[in-house]
């Protein structure tokens, strides 16, 4: 049976009685395993109000991590702290998904290389498609862009991303699994970023690459971030993230106590590097940035 990566609730969410109702779970569960957080009771207890106080943070209260609307957010949009809710402002510019931002424009940046050579490019999870989408293709009329998402709120966000853009005419969307793709030498290239890391099982990720590569056409190419296994907390390999450690533990208070966050794989290089071996993919690079973390691999198939 095929695990689907989805939401429970729509992205935009008020504070209401199911959200009173996990704030209560979330807070006696706190109190019973009280010895093992990360900052005080006190302290995690007022980062739970704080999440309940704002939109991004009652969608996490919700769903444990995001979704195509708010990774979107997270990547595109500028926070003003005097407009902004001091603890948003927070999760924008000081958590690590400011460090998944910057992740995503080395996304961009790679990307933007290959649509001067290439007639079909798929972004499986699409999300709002915005590492596509915010691309140059004047002269490029024959280049097509599919969008390929299990969220129908994702599909329908990028579809008017593409319309606003002036690109409907060469996107296609798909509401699909990931893993039950049909489609066969289709693709020059595959954009994947972030659904490896909401799967743990190898076999099933080895799955998911071959359904990667039987998508690509032969000599296609794979773009693809994954997590490496996170330094403890404390440990001097953290300053490569360049995070202040009061931030860090801030981060493990709301995305490890609190949300109990629902991404659940962590893998090395040399793990993945099999798995794509293992799923008829060659790896030919590995990008990390330039403080040496947050990977983005490229993987051909054979011709």
């Amino acid at each position: 049976m095929t695990t689907m990566v989805s939401h429970k609730t729509t992205s935009e969410l008020s504070l209401s009685e199911e959200t009173k109702n996990i704030i209560y779970d979330i807070k006696n569960r706190l109190i019973e395993n009280q010895s093992s957080l990360i900052l005080s009771l006190e302290d995690t207890l007022t980062l739970v109000d704080e999440l309940a106080t704002f939109d991004l943070g009652i969608f996490l209260l919700h769903n444990r991590g995001l979704n195509g609307y708010w990774t979107s957010y997270i990547f595109t949009e500028q926070c003003d702290s005097e407009d902004t809710h001091p603890l948003k402002y927070w999760l924008m510019e000081n958590s690590l998904l400011c460090q998944a931002r910057e992740r995503f424009l080395r996304f961009k940046h790679l990307l933007k290389n290959e649509i001067d050579h290439v007639d079909a490019i798929a972004s499986i999870p699409c999300g709002v498609m915005d590492e596509l989408l915010d691309q140059d293709y004047r002269g490029r009329s024959d280049v097509k862009l599919f969008g390929i998402d299990l969220d129908p709120e994702s599909i329908a966000y990028a579809k008017k991303k593409a319309h606003r853009v002036g690109l409907s005419d060469i996107c296609r969307f798909d509401i699909k699994d990931a893993w039950s793709l049909d489609y066969s030498d289709e693709f020059d290239v595959i954009t994947s970023n972030g659904l490896n890391m909401y799967e743990s099982n190898s076999a099933r990720l080895i799955e998911l690459y071959r359904n990667f590569a039987n998508a690509l056409k032969p000599g296609g190419i794979l773009y693809i971030s994954f997590l490496t296994p996170p330094p403890e907390p404390g440990d001097s390999e953290w300053q490569k993230y360049g995070i202040p450690q009061a931030d860090l533990m801030k981060e493990f208070s709301i995305f490890g106590d609190i949300l109990q966050a629902t991404y659940l794989n962590f893998v090395s290089e040399d793990e993945i590097r099999t798995q794509m071996e293992d799923a008829g993919l060659v790896v030919t690079d590995v990008y990390y940035n330039e403080r040496g973390v947050l990977p983005i691999l490229k993987a051909v198939k054979p011709a």
